[in-house]
């Protein structure tokens, strides 16, 4: 009786931790695509299907390097190009990087940047910069690396934001 009773248990006990491991690492996103499909709707002409099947396409020159925790996703003439990056936070956590820079003068530049916070993201922007963002500006989010170039545009480099796993710091060029 009390090794049934032990067994019964330690099943409930396993079976209630996998359980909860399993929702919590299916709720929570672990990929760059995963991120960029959680980027607010103000950044997006395009619905979520062209989301991820249009602008995600190869074919139309996107770029999804996962494990480089980068992407591209090319718009068109009503919808922004977004690049996405990923940075490691020293706590384990990450911090989503989305950005365009507006070099036709088409839409606006912007970098935003984001923590996942219960099922969505939230924008953290004036906490992890060192200086004001610039719209006049270009930030070059890294494909590899956990540096963003900084430019002008004509494309003498300004400055460099180095990502130091809780915020960016300033490094002159």
């Amino acid at each position: 009786m009390r090794v049934k009773f032990l067994f019964l248990v330690l099943t409930t006990a396993v079976v209630s931790f996998a359980t909860a491991a399993q929702s919590l690492s299916s709720d929570h996103p672990r990929t760059v695509v995963d991120y960029y499909m959680l980027l607010p709707d103000k950044y997006f002409e395009a619905n979520r299907d062209q989301r991820l099947h249009w602008m995600l396409d190869p074919k139309r020159g996107a770029i999804v390097d996962i494990a480089n925790r980068y992407l591209y996703a090319p718009g068109d003439g009503a919808q922004t190009d977004i690049y996405t990056c990923i940075f490691k936070r020293s706590n384990g956590d990450y911090l989503v990087g989305a950005g365009y820079n507006d070099k036709d003068g088409v839409f606006e530049t912007f970098l935003d940047f984001f923590v996942y916070d219960q099922g969505h993201l939230r924008n953290v922007t004036k906490t992890v910069l060192p200086v004001r963002f610039n719209k006049e500006l270009y930030y070059n989010l890294p494909r590899r690396g956990t540096t963003i170039v900084v430019t002008n545009t004509s494309g003498k480099k300004l400055y460099d934001l180095v990502w130091t796993g809780k915020v960016f710091s300033l490094k002159r060029a």
